[in-house]
């Protein structure tokens, strides 16, 4: 029987069998649903019978028209260079290569993910606060893309605090950077430009209810709440001041015959002159002003001027080291004078020995004795002289360096003896509970508590390989007792992945190696009866391993895995090979040897 002949015969014997079965609602020939791969997806389904709406016989190179005849928009941005399919190389590319179809109703068409998407590609580039958006806000949670507006006020509308006064074209004065600060907006422009504090001043500090006409340009049109003088200077308040600011006056103070000198100069008006200039002529000694903030209550007399000046209240001319027996030091240059003068000068002078002045702050508790000057300067209290690396026995090295005296020595005093071995101290530190031992040195040293451990894990009967190099302990002594938990694989790591299907208990380090756990190594072909040819190729593991079991078990024939995919379903016999080969479900070699 020649091949031609034996072809016919085989169809012949395909449309008798299939001849009858029902034609579905889709109207498909019986040939159609012969040949095709599979149901379209639910946006093409009605196209399910007229196959020539997306293919032309023998010619693949046309399919590219026959969907772009549908999706013109999409033609069009492909013939402009514009939107997404324009603008991205590998979408001029063939239709199918991204949208694969007879993959049935609830495949989706559009493969895409949103995160990483280059937005660039689009005639609507992210910039500022809008790179920061989700998709959604923007596109919605389905697949609309193409017909989002991309002018400021068709998304920000409800937004504009505006309420539309002043147009639709947000980016007049705003930005994608950040919707405030305005940055833009040439204020000039109205007639009244903005100088100084003007420049930084909120827009609704002056548009207050978003009025924006029929505003005043003078100062007391928006300044009169804040007229410190209530009128009593008049309306024209650029006389004395200017936008640089309210509290810079111009104002010559000098030619009343009190210049205004140091702190004098930066003192609000009313500090002398009360509200509203109530005191146009105060008197001009520091008494008269300064009373209440003299800190001596009128013990030193009223002449101020003989130890301050107006540059500063604090900063005083007194030479406390030439003109008494205590020269200031340190800390103590800095301190103020009521802190060691409790008393008057002139009532009782201040004790000039540490402890007489610092007793409450010895930390010590006087167990140390009074001479605070042994160990202690007056630069600064917690600087010390003492040297314990050559005045004890004990040299303070690594974090023991950095921690104070009390954390070894508590209250009682630095005279007392402390026990220099490790546990002494870090018992409660002890992770490890006591269980390995008290010989903290072992593994630890003062440098780092944490992090500087010197046990080496490559002497015990597990060395650290790969991955296992960089755990940290606890990753797999979780209880911090550091016994062994075993060298195989399975004591550590569940067989989850597999879930016994590859046998039981899981012999990981057949594929397996601690240098990668996905970088996995099994020869199938050689390792078992079984090679993997064809479409076998490739496929992950539970394609075939599917149940918990020996491997070794599942049987080679072809319809212990493929029964389910039988076309035929039986009427053929269970030697699927006689036909099929593993290059192809659908390439039918004839044996006819058998």
């Amino acid at each position: 029987m020649g091949l031609w002949r034996r072809l016919a015969w085989i169809v012949a014997v395909l449309v008798a069998s299939l001849a009858p079965v029902a034609v579905p609602a889709s109207g498909q020939s019986i040939m159609e649903r012969l040949i095709t791969p599979g149901l379209l997806s639910a946006g093409h389904a009605r196209l399910e019978s007229q196959c020539d709406s997306c293919h032309s016989s023998f010619r693949k190179e046309a399919q590219n028209g026959k969907c772009l005849a549908c999706h013109k928009g999409i033609a069009t941005d492909l013939a402009t260079g514009s939107h997404f399919h324009g603008k991205f190389a590998p979408a001029r590319g063939t239709c199918k290569a991204c949208h694969s179809e007879h993959k049935g109703r609830a495949a989706g068409l559009i493969r895409f993910s949103r995160i990483g998407f280059n937005h660039a590609f689009t005639d609507f580039a992210l910039t500022g606060a809008h790179a920061r958006v989700d998709c959604a806000g923007c596109h919605g949670t389905v697949h609309n893309y193409r017909g989002v507006p991309r002018d400021c006020a068709s998304c920000h509308a409800r937004k504009d605090p505006h309420r539309g006064q002043l147009g639709r074209a947000c980016q007049t004065c705003h930005t994608s950077a950040a919707w405030k600060p305005v940055q833009g907006f040439n204020h000039a422009a109205t007639g009244f430009a903005l100088t100084g504090q003007h420049r930084a001043a909120a827009c609704l500090s002056c548009h207050a209810g978003q009025r924006w006409k029929g505003l005043g340009t003078g100062c007391a049109a928006c300044h009169a709440r804040d007229d410190a003088h209530r009128g009593s200077r008049g309306a024209n308040c650029a006389q004395c001041h200017t936008t640089a600011g309210w509290k810079q006056a111009s104002f010559d103070h000098a030619s009343t015959g009190f210049p205004l000198l140091g702190g004098h100069a930066e003192a609000a008006c009313a500090a002398c002159h009360g509200a509203g200039n109530a005191n146009r002529h105060p008197a001009r000694t520091c008494i008269s002003c300064h009373a209440r903030d003299d800190a001596h209550k009128g013990q030193n007399g009223t002449d101020c001027a003989s130890c301050h000046n107006p540059r500063s209240w604090k900063q005083t001319s007194f030479d406390h080291d030439r003109m008494t027996g205590f020269a200031l030091r340190g800390v103590h240059r800095t301190t103020r004078c009521e802190a060691c003068h409790v008393q008057p000068p002139k009532v009782a002078s201040p004790p000039v020995t540490c402890f007489g002045c610092h007793a409450r702050d010895d930390v010590h508790k006087g167990a140390n004795g009074m001479d605070c000057g042994r160990c202690h300067t007056a630069v600064s209290w917690k600087s010390s002289s003492f040297n314990h690396d050559t005045m004890t026995g004990f040299p303070l090295a690594g974090a023991h360096a950095r921690a104070r005296c009390e954390d070894c020595h508590g209250t009682s005093g630095l005279r007392s003896a402390t026990a220099v071995e490790c546990v002494s101290c870090h018992a409660k530190d002890d992770v490890h509970a006591g269980r390995l031992g008290k010989d903290c040195a072992r593994c630890h040293d003062s440098t780092a508590w944490k992090g500087r451990v010197r046990f080496d894990h490559d002497l015990t009967r597990f060395p650290l390989l790969g991955r296992h190099a960089a755990q940290p302990c606890t990753v797999c002594h979780a209880d911090r007792t550091f016994a062994s938990k075993g060298t195989a694989c399975q004591d550590c790591h569940a067989d989850l992945h597999h879930a016994g299907t590859l046998g039981q208990p899981a012999q990981c380090r057949t594929c397996h190696t601690a240098s990668d756990w996905r970088a996995w190594r099994f020869d199938h072909d050689q390792a078992t009866s079984f090679k993997l040819t064809g479409k076998h190729q490739g496929l992950i593991c539970s394609a075939c391993h599917k149940r918990p079991g020996d491997p070794a078990q599942l049987g080679a024939r072809c319809v212990d895995c493929h029964r389910r995919n039988d076309p035929h379903r039986g009427g053929f016999g269970e030697d699927c090979e006689r036909c099929h080969v593993t290059t192809g479900f659908r390439e039918i070699l004839m044996n006819s040897k058998r």
